[in-house]
């Protein structure tokens, strides 16, 4: 074996290559950097005639190729590789050079690429990507050996050659035939995009005459003809024109959208993938149906795939509403919010652990967005927020708002991880996603919950069925589409409290199907999809019902008595609204239904703290006291202390303590709150209760500061000897809890629950979706196979922030766990978590 070792060193790269089954994904250096730019390179010999030389090439987040000198190829996007390429001109007998120019937008970064070379004897030579490769930044002329970041068919990447050669990174849409669909339900391909000449199509609406308008990702808008139910050449009858648009400021025709909608006699267009980024407003003047001109009504700045997203109309017809991920800039001059001034916080009461490959970083609340403006774009006004990346919204028939948010795949394994989810998107309400690690829990009294939560994937396009000639449980249904796993679901409502329940069912699926958008015809009530995106191969598909059950148009849901008093605080959300708000909303603090007990909660945030103040220190009934001082803990800062915990926000990553030290003239409220909360006997409350009040204290030293040691006695004194509890998720606030009030026990009883507390947590996909994705589903299958125990994962993270009891046994059996848990496996940044903790 060491001589194999010592041998493979002086190996040429030709030869090493050979000996390889397969290629690596490599980069210059271990850990990579947003914005960061980079050359990697080889030389070989080549020893005859080329006969055939075909390179394949995949780099996150995008490459140039040179061969000896010569641009030989562009690599756009990592999920649409060079796949094939045939370079043989480039080569030359004797001694050549691969050279790549790679560049990082964020998160981790790699390039994978194998040459395989037939000379004209026959003989077969390959060269790919290996640890004998050199790297440098781009400029450097001084060149190391690269690192080897992960076999090929690891990472986030996959085997996304082998997927770009059989259409998944650019090849044929799939066959209506081979769509799966609910029985009676019939599927059509009705446009086949060629890539080369019109893109990868990832956003539609409906002009008037309906006639489709889509837009590439990346490039122009195009018109699209559909032929009339029941044509029996589908495909030969589409027709589809280029759509022409004014120039944007950066000389190129209006496109690269994400959202558009057509409205108020305009087409709106929300930009995203070129120059002028936010939502225009195109006209035709001259009446030759085309737009000739160009209004930019609102900048809404970065972003890429989480910037600014979908545009819709409201239900009654008067105003917009648009999406947001959580990359994009708050838009110019918001004017409006239907949360209350300052009330966005990270609210971490431990070190916060950013994505161990920086994805995200620094990103802090109130992440994707949801807003509603006026058709002129004059005034913004801020709806809901907490999301990821939320692609796309939709009304349901009584204008309640849905969306559908993505997880963050590189935390699978993890106890923070999120699936997908389906959310309600209440007035003033606050989703709970935070950067890295930061995930609020569903506990958590200042969020609301998910709806429903999915699993894996990419959400893109959603849209309700009504108006669909479906069956009316179709009409009623929120379709979500996912384009990583080729899944569109009918997510089936049932009104419940001031809210939903909803269960799921895979209503369009198929591989590859790279979903982007879906909507109802106004005129025809079928369904029309898109596949594409990322430069991936583009297709239109129609779906109709052909079976007996009535299409008549179904009535509405009747509304709860629950979700009309919510609606009706809701309105004391809305500008204007005075201190008439505190006495409407007041009694409506322990309501049993969440999403009224949140809706009341805002409204009393929105006014002045003065005004409700000593009622919130006066109440007594256990769930109104406990969203109450869950309130005055959020806005009862000092003007010192808000802009304190602001600065400190920014600090976060390089802080060593997540909570700042207490300011004297929040010392007294704080000791107010913690005097309040201690008036509620722990025992006798019901878990949801508990969790409240936990995060109430919580809040109190996270928005006021770390309470002297004093201050802290008492607390203490009431809740150090209730851990740990019977409810998994519980343990994990109250730990955290204890760890910043410097418990002096805590860490004795922790660290031997790390080898003895069950995994919390189940498994996050079926076999049947993951198949569906062999490349994105390998993090999936990993943990699945290793079993990562999240609740001894979240137990750690705490107790690294732990500085009170700990002993040189306790240490040694803390240090002792990690070994057992490097052999578990999760999503691309599960190790690098555990290496930070």
């Amino acid at each position: 074996m060491m001589k194999l070792i010592l041998a493979r060193t002086f190996l040429p790269a030709l030869l090493v290559a050979s000996l390889h089954a397969e290629p690596s994904w490599i980069w210059p250096t271990k850990s990579s950097k947003n914005g960061e730019k980079v050359t990697m390179k080889t030389e070989f010999t080549v020893d005859g005639e080329v006969k055939s030389a075909k390179l394949s090439l995949s780099c996150d987040n995008s490459a140039k190729v040179f061969i000896n000198g010569v641009a030989s190829g562009t690599n756009a996007d990592w999920n649409s590789p060079l796949v094939g390429l045939e370079v043989k001109a480039s080569l030359r007998a004797g001694k050549n050079e691969i050279r790549v120019e790679g560049t990082n937008n964020d998160g981790i970064a790699a390039l994978v690429a194998k040459l395989n070379i037939t000379l004209g004897s026959g003989k077969k030579q390959d060269i790919e990507t290996d640890g004998t490769w050199l790297g440098a930044p781009a400029g450097s002329t001084e060149f190391k050996p690269v690192v080897v970041i992960q076999k090929y068919g690891d990472g986030p990447w996959g085997r996304i050659l082998d997927d770009g050669a059989k259409g998944g990174g650019g090849g044929a849409v799939i066959a209506a035939e081979a769509l799966q669909l609910p029985k009676d339900f019939k599927g059509e391909l009705l446009y086949t995009v060629p890539k080369a000449e019109q893109g990868s199509w990832v956003t539609l609406t409906v002009d008037p005459k309906g006639r489709i308008i889509a837009c590439d990702q990346y490039g122009k808008m195009y018109r699209i003809t559909v032929p009339a139910l029941g044509t029996a050449k589908p495909a030969e009858d589409t027709k589809v024109e280029e759509l022409k648009t004014p120039e944007g400021p950066d000389k190129k025709a209006i496109g690269g959208a994400h959202g558009m909608l057509y409205a108020f006699d305009s087409l709106y267009v929300m930009i995203n993938e070129q120059g002028g980024k936010g939502i225009w407003r195109l006209k035709d003047t001259n009446g030759d149906d085309q737009f000739d001109k160009a209004d930019y009504l609102r900048k809404i700045d970065d972003g890429g795939e989480h910037g600014p997203h979908a545009i819709i109309l409201s239900p009654d017809g008067k105003s917009l509403y648009f999406a947001c991920g959580n990359h994009t800039k708050q838009p110019d001059h918001m004017e409006l919010s239907r949360e209350a001034a300052n009330s966005w916080g990270e609210d971490h009461i431990l070190p916060r652990l950013w994505d161990g490959n920086g994805h995200a970083k620094g990103i802090l609340a109130p992440g994707g967005c949801i807003y509603k403006m006026d058709p002129d774009g004059k005034i913004v006004e801020l709806i809901s927020s907490g999301f990821r990346n939320q692609y796309d919204i939709s009304f349901d028939a009584n204008g309640e708002i849905f969306t559908f948010d993505s997880d963050m795949e590189w935390d699978i394994g993890s106890p923070w991880y999120r699936p997908t989810r389906i959310a309600h998107a209440t007035s003033g309400s606050d989703n709970g996603w935070r950067s890295g690690a930061g995930k609020w829990p569903e506990s958590y009294p200042d969020s609301l919950p998910a709806t429903l939560d999915i699993g894996p994937g990419s959400p893109t396009g959603v849209t309700f069925g009504a108006g669909a000639k479906f069956p009316a449980r179709y009409q009623r249904a929120f379709f979500a589409c996912d384009w990583t796993y080729g899944t569109m679901y009918a997510i089936h409502l049932t009104p419940s409290g001031g809210s939903f329940k909803a269960e799921k069912e895979e209503f369009v699926s198929g591989k590859p199907l790279p979903l982007t958008d879906a909507i109802i015809h106004p005129n025809d009530g079928a369904m029309y999809f898109t596949v594409g995106g990322r430069r991936s191969q583009s297709g239109l598909y129609r779906v109709t019902y052909v079976g007996k059950e009535s299409t008549a148009p179904a009535p509405a849901y009747t509304v709860t008595p629950e979700s009309t008093l919510r609606r009706s605080l809701e309105k004391l959300h809305e500008a204007g609204t005075g201190p008439e708000a505190i006495a409407k909303a007041w009694p409506h603090l322990g309501h049993a239904d969440r999403h009224i007990r949140f809706a009341a909660r805002t409204a009393i945030e929105r006014q002045p703290v003065a005004n409700w103040a000593e009622a919130a220190l006066a109440e007594t009934k256990p769930q109104a006291s406990i969203e109450t001082l869950v309130a005055l803990a959020r806005m009862g800062r000092s003007p010192a202390a808000v802009a304190a915990a602001a600065a400190q926000q920014k600090k976060l990553d390089a802080s060593s303590a997540a909570v700042f030290a207490i300011r004297p003239e929040d010392e007294a409220l704080q000791g107010k709150i913690f005097g309040a909360l201690g008036r509620l006997d722990f025992a006798k409350l019901p878990l949801d209760q508990q969790s409240g009040l936990i995060r109430a204290y919580q809040l109190a030293i996270t928005r006021l500061g770390k309470p002297t040691a004093a201050a802290a006695a008492p607390v203490l004194a009431k809740l150090d000897g209730l851990f740990p509890t019977k409810d998994a998720l519980l343990n994990r606030e109250l730990l955290q809890l204890l760890v910043v009030l410097d418990s002096p026990t805590i860490v004795a009883r922790t660290v031997p629950l790390l080898a003895t507390t069950a995994d919390a947590g189940g498994a996050i996909a079926t076999d049947e979706l993951l198949a569906r994705n062999d490349g994105y589903a390998s993090a999936a299958r990993a943990m699945t196979a290793s079993r990562p125990n999240r609740q001894a994962i979240a137990y750690a993270a705490a107790l690294r922030a732990a500085t009170a009891g700990w002993t040189p046994a306790l240490r040694k059996a803390y240090y002792g766990w990690f070994p057992i848990a490097n052999s578990w496996k999760g999503g691309n940044s599960f190790p690098k978590f555990l290496a930070n903790i």
